[in-house]
Order: structure tokens, then C-alpha cells, then sequence
């Protein structure tokens, strides 16, 4: 026991690293398909929400039109990027169980 005097310093390891945690592969991917299946359902009310700030009306000018069609267009490219990503996070996952840690 050290003096009361005396500072108390930590015994090294001053941090231990947790050994690494084991769960299936089922589960991966279902955290996999639930994180990219939220990106996909946020992208769809963004863009939603984006329409809606268009002024609404049955005619729509040129402009607005044209307006819109980005907004589509970028949002669907979003929703794409989600799910390319989902795809390489499952290849990444496949290629682990396998032992394959990097390619090349």
C-alpha cells in the first residue's frame, strides 16, 4: 500500500485492449442490411421532403420542372450508393469468413 504522501500511479498496462469479439455471420449481415436499409429509407424521405419544398401546382414551369428532375435524380444516386455499399460490405464480410483480409 503506498504512503499517503506518495502520488498513485497506474501499474502498466495502463489499458488493455479487449481480445476480439466473436458473432455470426448471420448477424453481420443483418446489421449490414438494417444500417444500409435506414440510409436507403433516409435518402427516400429527404427526397420527399425536398419535392415537397417545390411550390406545388399542377402546372409546373419549365424551371421548377427541371428542378425537380435533379432532385430525383440526385437522391435516386444516393439510394444507389447505398446499396453499392451494402453489396461491398457484404463481399468485405464474405471475403473475411474466408480469411481474405485484402485483395491484390
Amino acid at each position: 500500500m503506498p504512503e499517503p504522501t506518495q502520488p498513485m500511479v497506474p501499474l502498466p498496462p495502463f489499458r488493455q485492449t479487449p481480445g476480439p469479439v466473436l458473432v455470426s455471420q448471420t448477424y453481420l449481415r443483418r446489421l449490414i442490411v438494417e444500417r444500409w436499409e435506414a440510409e436507403v429509407k433516409a435518402c427516400e424521405k429527404s427526397k420527399q421532403l425536398r419535392l415537397l419544398e417545390l411550390a406545388p401546382g399542377p402546372a409546373l414551369t419549365i424551371i421548377q420542372a427541371s428542378v425537380r428532375r435533379l432532385i430525383i435524380e440526385r437522391w435516386d444516386a444516393e439510394v444507389k450508393h447505398c446499396e453499392e455499399a451494402k453489396w461491398a460490405q457484404f463481399l468485405e464480410l464474405l471475403l473475411a469468413a474466408h480469411g481474405i483480409s485484402r485483395l491484390g
